[in-house]
């Protein structure tokens, strides 16, 4: 079988055989001659050249290509679509310190590429003046406190409560009355425990101690109580008939129809009492205002019954309230100035916001912050999770699902590859130049420490993924999907040279495809030969150069 160059050599023979005899029999003008042999080899060279051009732009079956081509098996193997785009690597979280205050850095205790707490002090600054404000807020607080309370119990006062038990005997004002501190208001007395005092003879008496037990007789109804005695008077009197008689005091508690007034005589052991005595209330309180005001409520009558803590009358004291309310807004206030005073100390000490690595340092012990909100002390950012932002085309966007695989190789660490996902996609694009892109966040799995803010990746997004694909050179394809398929009976034995006549143009139908494979669903079968195709660059700068097979794996 011979090649296209040597069918070539045999075509020019013929044109050199004629032009030797006329070199012969015209020696004197060998100059012209070979002129003339130039001219002829240049014309043969632009009919080959142009017979190559018709064959590559017209094609045909069984029609030598020419050009630098190979031959490739159809082969099954894995395919991956993959999207690709470039982004630089971001710690998930970063926080700049600034300093809030200013004043002198006393200490620092970091530094850059250090790991650190979250609230861990980080630096400490000079904060004698805020010291100093703290400590006069914690005065005027007191202050506060104190007028407080003073001005509500004045407001309390204006309810005027009963301070014992017992029954009111007499209420001494009526609505309407301004009275001053110290008026009292309503008398309460004890009804529950009644006293008596009784004369006993002299002689008696001095046999009687306080805490006996003895008795009384209501002369009214003839009903006897128990009662005990309370005191013995050392005074001695004369009594009726010239007889010399000592007061006895018994105390007895109200069965309940005893009152002021009631008649009774008493006797103690075998002692009788000479003469007997009327029941007494044993207290009976008048409950005074403790400010003025005047008379807007009355609580209680003549008969009821109260305790400790009954409300008895209220006064008006407009004045009173609105001085409790302002000492109350007051103390409010002294209680949020001495917290922001608090709070201000408090940034006197830096903490770090966050937990991570410190990726920036730019003060330290010794410089001075000068303005607040203005000076960027650190930087901390959490390395604990990469990520990445990368541009993804609008004709390619709707192939990026959250969630898919991709492979990461980074510029500074040749030779690695590292592993991520699709975390979220930006649907706000941007259009530059006619054409839209969207933003795409790539998150970096177990970031190894090697990896590190700032360095630029490239990025390949596996969109789709198929397991053991028949699948040919993306350059075995010619429009309308169609192949250059070679039988084995056209490749030589001897050199493995390929006779491109045998070609059978063949229509195949395409699957998924990557930057150098594309899949053949239907058409071709494991091990056909198919042509590959070089650039037209390549065909030009090859002239007939006999094609070549190349070997395919999985």
């Amino acid at each position: 079988m011979k090649s296209d160059n040597t069918e070539n050599k045999l075509d020019l023979a013929p044109a050199e055989a004629e032009v030797a005899p006329a070199v012969a029999a015209a020696p004197e003008l060998p100059k012209r001659k070979k002129s003339k042999k130039k001219l002829i080899l240049i014309a043969v060279i632009v009919v080959v050249v142009l017979f190559l051009l018709s064959r590559m732009l017209g094609g045909g079956s069984g029609i030598p290509m020419g050009g630098n081509l190979t031959a490739e098996a159809a082969a099954y193997r894995d395919l991956s679509v993959t999207v690709s785009g470039t982004g630089t690597i971001q710690p998930i979280h970063s926080s700049t310190i600034v300093g809030m205050v200013t004043g002198d850095i006393l200490s620092d205790s970091f530094e850059i590429g250090d790991a650190v707490e979250k609230d861990q002090v980080l630096y400490t600054i000079d904060a004698e003046a805020a010291q100093t404000a703290v400590e006069q807020a914690q005065l005027a607080l007191q202050q506060a406190q104190i007028a407080y309370e003073q001005a509500s119990r004045a407001a309390q006062d204006l309810t005027v409560t009963s301070t014992v038990s017992g029954q009111v005997s007499s209420v001494e004002v009526k609505k309407g009355d301004a009275i001053s501190a110290g008026t009292a208001v309503v008398t309460v007395t004890d009804n529950k425990n009644m006293t008596l005092k009784c004369n006993f003879n002299s002689a008696d008496a001095k046999n009687i101690r306080a805490g006996q037990s003895g008795t009384v007789t209501i002369t009214s109804t003839g009903e006897t109580v128990a009662a005990t005695v309370t005191n013995v008077s050392a005074y001695t009197a004369v009594g009726t008939g010239g007889t010399l008689v000592q007061s006895v005091e018994l105390k007895v508690t109200n069965p309940g129809g005893i009152t002021g007034g009631m008649a009774a005589t008493a006797r103690v052991g075998t002692y009788a009492c000479q003469s007997g005595g009327t029941f007494e209330y044993a207290t009976q309180t008048q409950t005074l205002a403790k400010t003025s005001g005047t008379v807007d409520a009355i609580y209680v009558s003549e008969g009821t019954t109260v305790a400790p803590g009954t409300k008895l009358v209220h006064l008006d004291g407009a004045d009173l309230a609105d001085q409790a309310r302002n000492a109350k807004l007051s103390l409010e206030n002294a209680q949020l100035n001495l917290r922001s005073a608090q709070d201000a100390l408090e940034e006197y000490n830096i903490k770090a916001p966050i937990s991570g690595t410190v990726t920036q340092k730019s003060m330290s012990a010794g410089d001075n912050i000068g303005q607040v909100g203005n000076s960027t002390l650190a930087i901390i950012s959490d390395l604990s999770a990469l990520t990445f932002d990368m541009n993804i085309d609008e004709l390619d966007i709707s192939k990026v699902k959250v969630g898919q695989r991709v492979r990461i190789t980074v510029d500074a660490l040749p030779g690695q590859e590292f592993s991520g996902y699709i975390d979220k996609i930006n649907i706000n694009g941007t259009t530059t130049g006619g054409a839209t892109s969207y933003p795409v966040t790539v998150m970096v799995e177990n970031p190894d420490p090697a990896l590190l803010p700032g360095m630029n990746v490239s990025a390949d997004i596996m969109v789709e993924e198929v397991q053991g694909a028949l699948t040919i050179p993306l350059g075995a394809v010619d429009t309308g999907n169609t192949v250059q398929v070679i039988p084995a009976s056209a490749i030589s034995e001897k050199d493995g040279s390929i006779d491109t006549t045998q070609a059978e143009t063949r229509t195949v139908k395409l699957g998924v495809g990557d930057s150098s494979y594309v899949e053949v669903t239907d058409g071709l079968k494991e091990g056909d030969l198919v042509l590959v195709k070089s650039d037209l660059d390549q065909v030009l700068a090859g002239g007939m150069s006999t094609a070549t097979v190349s070997e395919s794996g999985e």
